[in-house]
């Protein structure tokens, strides 16, 4: 009976330990994102990881989220600062997106972020799997569109940032068709100025 016990245990650590893909994914992830206190170092660590330069126009849901975000902030607060780069990388048979930012606001408040994009992901990482990646707990979620969940860690890797990681399907919901929200979206924030 111990024996197998120990190996359904064994079977069930097996299905909610981080596939090889899933840890290639994470670390392309932190090794930009973790530096989200400076747009700057995200920069620099991007073009070291191997992610290539590109304008939002490269990828549809990239333009509607980089111009169609930059166009709603301007809009609301026309004295806000922006800033920001957009690149590409391939990571096996995925095509990757990453999008840094700042934005600071009239009186020096800030907020940067970089968020990575697998538009094609076809099923999120699993909630364990994410803890694995993250070493420990979510430490919060928040429901999404469908039925889905964002996994929150406050703080991300550091004190100072958070991390959000959520899966969106491909669904006919408001804010994910003027967005081009859906697949694997992996995020790192800031924020500061206060």
């Amino acid at each position: 009976m111990a024996v197998l016990s120990a190996l359904l245990a064994l079977a069930g650590a097996a299905q909610t330990a981080p596939s090889a893909d899933e840890r290639a994914l994470f670390a392309a992830f932190k090794a930009v994102c973790a530096k989200v206190r400076s747009l700057a170092a995200m920069e620099r660590a991007a073009r070291r990881q191997g992610w290539q330069t590109v304008g939002p126009e490269a990828h549809p849901g990239l333009d509607r989220l980089v111009n169609g975000g930059r166009a709603e902030v301007l809009a609301r607060e026309p004295q806000a600062r922006l800033k920001g780069a957009q690149f590409r990388r391939e990571l096996g048979q995925r095509q990757l997106w990453l999008a840094l930012s700042r934005y600071q606001d009239a009186e020096g408040a800030w907020s940067n972020g970089c968020r990575m994009y697998d538009f094609d992901a076809a099923a999120p990482i699993a909630p364990a799997a994410l803890e694995g990646l993250m070493g420990r707990p979510s430490t919060g979620t928040q429901p999404l569109p469908g039925g889905q969940t964002k996994y929150l860690w406050e703080p991300g890797w550091k004190s100072g940032h958070g991390v959000e990681v959520s899966f969106i399907a491909d669904q006919d919901d408001p804010l994910v068709r003027k967005f081009g929200l859906k697949g694997q979206i992996l995020t790192a924030q800031a924020i500061g100025g206060f």
